[in-house]
């Protein structure tokens, strides 16, 4: 797919997603570039894709900064709590992988990304089905 192509299907999708599409779109991007930075953590020191990994590791923990930053404790103080805790907990992990040379740590974190960005595609199609049954 051309690349222009590819950036306008990109903005366009982005630009009409709801707000429950865009926290899944996150954690896709976030499970994406988790899974490239474990890969290049892991890859030999001194190689290009080595040198990419401290960039790609700030990208994962500036997408946990802006969901954590989305969390609204008005209406679900106990969620959100918990919430805040595993997004401290990735961001440091990533931290920590990084500084360490750990492409483990992040491995070890991946299946909990992967299980919150199923359970957030979950509520998010459950949230759809209600809103068309209430339309």
């Amino acid at each position: 797919m051309d690349q222009r192509l590819r950036y306008f299907y990109e903005e366009t999708r982005i630009k009409n997603a709801s707000p429950a599409e865009m926290l899944v779109m996150l954690y896709d991007y976030l499970v994406q570039k988790a899974e490239t930075a474990e890969s290049e953590l892991a890859a030999p020191v001194g190689s290009e894709e080595r040198v990419l990994a401290p960039r790609t590791i700030s990208h994962c923990i500036d997408i946990i900064t802006e969901l954590s930053s989305a969390l609204r404790p008005e209406h679900d103080p106990q969620l959100c709590a918990t919430l805040s805790g595993l997004y401290r907990f990735f961001a440091h992990e990533f931290s920590e992988a990084l500084s360490k040379s750990d492409p483990g740590k992040i491995g070890a974190i991946l299946p909990l990304l992967r299980k919150l960005r199923t359970a957030w595609s979950q509520a998010q199609k459950t949230a759809s089905r209600g809103q068309l049954v209430a339309a």
